[in-house]
């Protein structure tokens, strides 16, 4: 959540199908792709990761060398998401999450799950693009207001084609589709001298943390948009014998090569983006806090936080809205233009205070629905920045919209620096030491069973001296 709330309102994607965003011609569906791109990016996030980005970059191009297709324009990147993903969007744009990478045992593995988004852009599959609307009650009101104003500013933000729980970019690919990807995935990873095999291997891994989930709160797994099937891994390896691998050395010239890439990448929830203690909505990198509604449902994202009354008759939202500056003067510019565009006025705007810090309210009343709707746009500048809060709502909730909008302030030094994460560290193994050995003396915070999954490892396995093995560890957010 670090961007202007309002970034979005010039546009939004409205499709329903992802064949629709595929025009007559390549050069449409790049012109496409960079639209989707930018939603990619506001709605799940981007990791900044330089090493890491060049090397998965540097692998991607090698890739494209070998495809023989010149009509797109490839891009490689790392999305902000815990699970392990990859997908492809129109004109050539390729993610792979940071969950992906945290699995990740050679690079051919790699190579085999850039190979098989590759064809999926190459052959230009259809798939199926969901919306899920994070607040359909809320934003269904009729009303004037609502309806044609916060709709078009709120829900190109909350109800864009990007699963705001899971953060999936859901491309739903027919199993016809997948196997020719995998199939046409192969065969170009061997051109570029990988071990075409090894996509059956990650699969099988990505499968292996996707199961480990029994049990838990269900989350996105990749296999929701890449479907999986019995005979999956067994084509793959079967079509694989009959390829030879082209003689090139790989960008990583070893395992510690790749883990040195990979480490330090957070694993799980990134706490730079902020973290949840209950209520308390705390972010560390930009530096404030917000206690939201007790009881609502809270979502955090790379553009704003939002909370959500459970019968969704209420919502309040907190965004960045730039670099500090008066906030009295974007709130009249922001009145200006509900003038200009939608011809209402505010039944309320005065300059306030919030605690210590200068602060704008303008406040809307919407009455053209079944239920009267309070618009309440405050905005507020502390320290270096200007923030935004957004508040929808009946009346019955304006004095928990104010109590929660009470509670945004800075962070203090030492709350900053309690914030912690769990990053991926690379621990040389001591000869005959076992899992759970390494855990104790590492500060390693997965179990013996997941350690072994994530390492591609039986779980009573002696290891080797030297031997290298991922974990995670808890640490503060700041360094890498």
């Amino acid at each position: 959540m670090a961007a202007r709330i309002f970034a979005l309102a010039s546009w939004t994607l409205v499709t329903s199908s992802y064949a629709q965003l595929f025009g007559s011609s390549p050069q449409h569906d790049i012109e496409q792709g960079a639209e989707v791109a930018k939603l990619v990016e506001r709605q799940m996030g981007l990791c900044s990761l330089p090493v890491t980005e060049a090397y998965v970059r540097a692998v991607g191009q090698r890739l494209v060398a070998v495809a023989g297709d010149p009509r797109w324009k490839f891009t490689f990147q790392i999305v902000d998401q815990e699970e392990p993903n990859s997908f492809a969007i129109p004109g050539g744009g390729i993610y792979v999450s940071r969950g992906l990478l945290a699995l990740l045992e050679r690079e051919d593995e790699l190579a085999g799950v850039l190979a098989h988004e590759i064809a999926h852009v190459t052959q230009r599959h259809s798939a199926r693009q969901q919306r899920k609307g994070f607040l359909p009650g809320l934003l269904s009101l009729p009303g004037n207001v609502v309806g044609s104003v916060v709709s078009e500013n709120l829900g190109a933000l909350i109800n864009v084609p990007i699963d705001t729980v899971g953060g999936a970019w859901l491309s739903h690919y027919s199993r016809s589709q997948e196997t020719e990807a995998d199939l046409i995935g192969i065969r170009t990873a061997a051109k570029a001298g990988y071990a075409p095999s090894a996509l059956a291997d990650i699969l099988q891994r990505l499968e292996r943390d996707a199961a480990s989930q029994t049990g838990k709160e269900r989350r996105f797994s990749i296999f929701d948009s890449h479907p999986m099937t019995r005979s999956r891994l067994k084509d793959i390896q079967r079509h694989a014998t009959s390829l030879s691998p082209g003689t090139k050395e790989p960008v990583a010239a070893d395992t510690a090569a790749l883990f040195a890439k990979l480490d330090g990448i957070w694993w799980g929830e990134n706490p730079e983006d902020g973290v949840f203690h209950k209520d308390q909505f705390i972010q560390p990198a930009i530096g404030f806090t917000l206690t939201l509604p007790g009881g609502w449902k809270h979502r955090n994202t790379p553009r704003y936080v939002i909370s959500i009354e459970p019968n969704q008759e209420a919502m309040l939202m907190l965004g960045l809205a730039g670099p500090a500056a008066d906030p009295e003067a974007a709130g009249q510019e922001f009145i200006k233009q509900m003038r200009a565009r939608a011809r209402i006025e505010p039944v309320s705007s005065r300059s306030t205070t919030l605690g210590t810090f200068p602060a704008f309210l303008a406040t809307y009343l919407d009455r053209s629905g079944r239920t009267p709707v309070y618009l309440h746009f405050l905005w507020v500048t502390m320290a270096e920045n200007t923030y935004q809060l957004i508040g929808l709502a009946p009346e019955k909730y304006r004095e928990i919209l104010r109590n929660a909008a009470l509670t945004l302030r800075l962070l203090t030094e030492a709350e900053r620096g309690a914030v912690t994460g769990r990053r991926l560290r690379i621990i040389a193994a001591r000869g005959g030491e076992r899992l759970e050995d390494l855990a104790a003396r590492s500060g390693n915070t997965w179990s013996p069973a997941y350690t072994a999954l994530a390492n591609g490892l039986d779980l009573e396995a002696t290891l080797s001296e030297g031997q290298l093995v991922k974990i995670a560890r808890l640490e503060p957010v700041r360094g890498r």
